[in-house]
């Protein structure tokens, strides 16, 4: 039987037309069927029946007919709690129940919704011969029902739900007892809950703004046959055999090779040095998988910074044109418009397409991808089911928060098996993560370590750069770098990176006015400021004294680097800033000024730098692999480290994923934790001044916000909070989008150290505190958080 057969009919319930789902025209069975119509929409399209069947054979076996059906009916029957009189009265104004408009009765829906959920299939299962399956499948109801209580709110903790009912027993210890392995079951419920809630949106969404859904932004085989043409075209011009071009090809072709030889893997590394054409490798890797299985049909770019996401969506569109969809997803990117649909519409078709990620190729940031793998709210959860059958390239993950990269490698190994992905982790400093896992079987490294270790000594990458060591023997001081710099030749692009922001700003106080062209670049400056300086690194020597910002995403070509120590891949990555186009010779001294422990409080790579020999000689050799095998060992200790004499930390987080405790997951798996403020300047920006910004080629969008040719911050909030007054919800949500991407320029985050620990300059307005005080801002459009330190009498990172 096709699972698209066992819908329960909601006549079965004596469930009639009586009854009110959203308008006075829509009847509760409308609604139902319809939802229940695009889930089928959405299992048929992203070819999801199979993953669907697997996984609920994973659970029960013997059972899976039932339990396949009780999960289908967790959408079908997700509303079935608006029988509710009370909510028909005065939720829907329905004449029909006149008599209970005044009742002091609860209207809720969603909660009886999994009430009477579990009653019909309690029955069901109750006539199970064997008890321990009805033990088993009371929990599984319990579990499934969770969705239907919570479609209209987000996931919190599974344990907490039902827990005064004497019915309910807190199954979740017993999870080993009945065989059912806890983060695939995890897994399976987050699924349910993305398509429930998706199937409801698109179902109400369909009936009230008579906007039908056909097209999930999915790939079929001519658009990939068309996509592997355009690629194939435009790098047959490209095919050089000499030089660095030479290498870059043997890299393209061996990872092509060993990927063809494991398509039936999972997880692919590719690790090759800096400047080897990574991007075209992995987009080239990316169709190969995409051609090699019928079922794959979406692709996802993750980066860790706006800037790379940019860069590589632009390298996209310039191969692929018209013959790929793609977007950028995140929190400053404007919605795209589709100017195809009439006026009434054309915002709410927009806005979906965003939510639900209907674009072929989806590019965002490591942020964003955990919140959809973690995050517990309706609009982390919608785009879900889209990973599923995709293909996932994910960029520079030693980024990530290494105290995470043991829970998160589980999470990939069993999201990646699952639902069908196909995963590529790249860097020039790739940590073999799988190195946590019991069972390595669905990890492939694209180069094996004899060809990596030939691709990574030869001259034209390890030689692009020339190390100095000498510095670090000796007690540092701004003063002593000054001396230095002024010994450097002159005529050349020079960047020093401090680990501080105030190192950085008091080293560029003193050298701006003693040498030309200095520059600053550090998280105090907007996103306008850092490309004109970008801009001006193309075009003549200067000087950049930086923080860590530089290290990724930023796409700069120096010849000498300065570099105040900290990990030892923020060190290759630095060096990746130095003759980036292995046309020049290129320097890199390293000197220890500021205390990196201070900064990177509780990072595993601590103690592994180069104030060790060893070190030193892995960063001339890139031999990655000794030095991310010692961080491994440090992440494994802690993990294995008892707490309270009872559980070590990583069986915490087990007991989490067994309590379906999504609250604690989500916050646990969160890349970013700082708690952080988000602060406004209305400023002026010289708009003329600054080359190649995005956001500001939308000419006729800018003028409103321009006062004297300059883009003015306060016109640009005063429209922030004009927002409030646009009808229509989507409508609204696209102009947010549109406002976003220019307030990011007059934003500057200060970190907290404790839960009081506030500004003290006025209220929250919508996530950003207001600041008109502009003394606080350079000439330069900087932040000076020294000065706003000193004015509060506080401490702010």
């Amino acid at each position: 039987m096709d699972m698209m057969e066992k819908t329960t009919p909601l006549s079965r319930l004596d469930i009639d037309e009586r009854y009110l789902a959203h308008t006075p025209d829509e009847s509760l069975i409308d609604h139902s069927n319809l939802t229940i119509k695009y889930f089928e929409k959405i299992v048929k399209n992203k070819n999801l029946t199979t993953i669907i069947k697997d996984m609920i054979k994973r659970v029960d076996d013997k059972n899976s007919d039932l339990l396949e059906q009780m999960f289908i009916d967790a959408i079908y029957l997700h509303d079935i709690g608006k029988i509710n009189p009370h909510f028909q009265a005065k939720k829907m104004n329905n004449t029909l129940f006149k008599e209970y408009k005044e009742d002091s009765s609860s209207s809720d829906h969603s909660f009886l919704s999994s009430s009477l959920y579990i009653k019909y299939y309690k029955a069901k299962i109750d006539s199970l011969e064997n008890i321990a399956t009805r033990e088993k499948f009371r929990y599984l109801l319990y579990a499934f029902s969770y969705h239907l209580a919570k479609h209209h709110g987000r996931l919190s903790s599974f344990e907490e739900y039902r827990k005064d009912e004497k019915e309910v027993i807190k199954y979740w210890q017993y999870l080993d007892r009945f065989k059912i392995a806890h983060f695939e079951f995890y897994i399976l419920n987050k699924l349910l809950f993305s398509l429930l809630i998706s199937s409801d949106y698109y179902a109400t969404t369909d009936y009230m703004a008579k906007i039908k859904i056909d097209e999930f932004g999915l790939l079929d085989n001519r658009q990939k046959e068309l996509m592997r043409y355009r690629f194939d075209s435009v790098i047959s011009k490209f095919t050089i055999t000499s030089g660095i071009n030479r290498l870059r090809n043997e890299i393209f072709k061996e990872a092509e090779s060993t990927l063809l030889q494991n398509l039936d893997k999972n997880i692919f590394y590719l690790e090759a040095p800096t400047g080897s054409g990574k991007t075209i490798s992995s987009i080239n890797l990316s169709l190969k998988l995409l051609s090699s299985n019928e079922n794959l049909n979406k692709l996802f770019y993750i980066f860790p910074f706006n800037t790379l996401v940019e860069q590589t969506k632009s390298v996209f569109d310039n191969i692929f044109g018209d013959e790929l969809q793609t977007e950028i997803i995140n929190s400053i990117t404007p919605i795209n418009l589709n100017n195809q649909e009439d006026e009434e519409t054309k915002y709410e078709r927009s806005y979906i397409n965003r939510l639900f990620f209907h674009s072929s190729a989806i590019f965002t940031t490591h942020v964003g991808f955990f919140s959809i793998l973690f995050g517990t709210s309706k609009e982390d959860n919608f785009p879900l089911w889209q990973l599923a059958n995709s293909v996932i390239i994910l960029d520079e993950i030693q980024s990530y928060n290494n105290n995470l990269w043991w829970y998160m490698v589980e999470f990939f190994d069993k999201y990646a098996i699952l639902l069908n992905i196909k995963i590529i982790i790249m860097s020039a400093t790739l940590p073999k993560i799988d190195y946590f896992l019991k069972e390595q079987n669905s990890f492939v490294s694209l180069i094996d370590e004899q060809k990596r270790d030939y691709f990574f000594n030869d001259p034209l990458f390890a030689k692009r750069v020339e190390l100095n060591f000498d510095l670090l023997d000796q007690d540092i001081s701004l003063e002593i770098l000054v001396n230095i710099l002024e010994k450097q030749p002159k005529n050349k692009k020079i960047l020093f990176e401090f680990i501080k922001k105030q190192s950085a700003r008091e080293f560029y106080e003193l050298i701006k006015d003693k040498f030309k062209n200095v520059y600053e670049l550090s998280g105090d400056d907007n996103k306008a400021y850092r490309q004109y300086v970008i801009n001006k690194s193309k075009e003549e020597s200067l000087i950049i004294v930086a923080t860590q910002v530089i290290e990724a995403g930023v796409d700069i070509d120096m010849d000498i680097g300065f570099k105040d120590i900290s990990t030892l891949d923020s060190e290759e990555q630095f060096m990746g800033r130095i003759n980036r186009s292995c046309l020049r010779e290129g320097k890199v001294y390293f000197f220890d000024l500021d205390d990196a422990n201070l900064i990177y409080r509780g990072d595993h790579r601590l103690g592994f730098d180069l104030k060790n020999q060893k070190y030193k000689d892995i960063l001339e050799s890139k031999d990655f692999a000794s030095y991310y095998k010692d961080v491994l060992v440090s992440i494994k200790k802690q993990g294995d480290r008892f707490e309270n004499g009872l559980l070590t930390n990583y069986d915490n987080f087990e007991q989490m994923i067994k309590k379906l405790d999504f609250h604690e997951i989500s916050k646990t798996m969160k890349l970013i934790n700082s708690q952080n403020y988000i602060l406004y300047f209305p400023f002026l920006i010289d708009i003329k001044k600054f080359k190649n910004v995005k956001e500001f080629e939308d000419k006729e969008f800018i003028e409103q916000f321009l006062s004297d040719s300059k883009l003015d911050g306060q016109k640009v909030w005063d429209s922030f909070i004009e927002l409030n007054s646009i009808e229509g919800y989507a409508k609204k949500k696209y102009f947010r989008s549109k406002i976003n991407s220019l307030m990011q320029f007059f934003t500057f985050s200060i970190y907290k150290y404790h839960k009081d620990h506030r500004p003290h300059i006025g209220e929250d307005i919508y996530g950003y505190y207001f600041v008109d005080n502009l003394e606080f801002i350079t000439d330069e459009g900087k932040f000076d958080r020294k000065k706003f330190n000193e004015s509060k009498n506080s401490i702010f990172l």
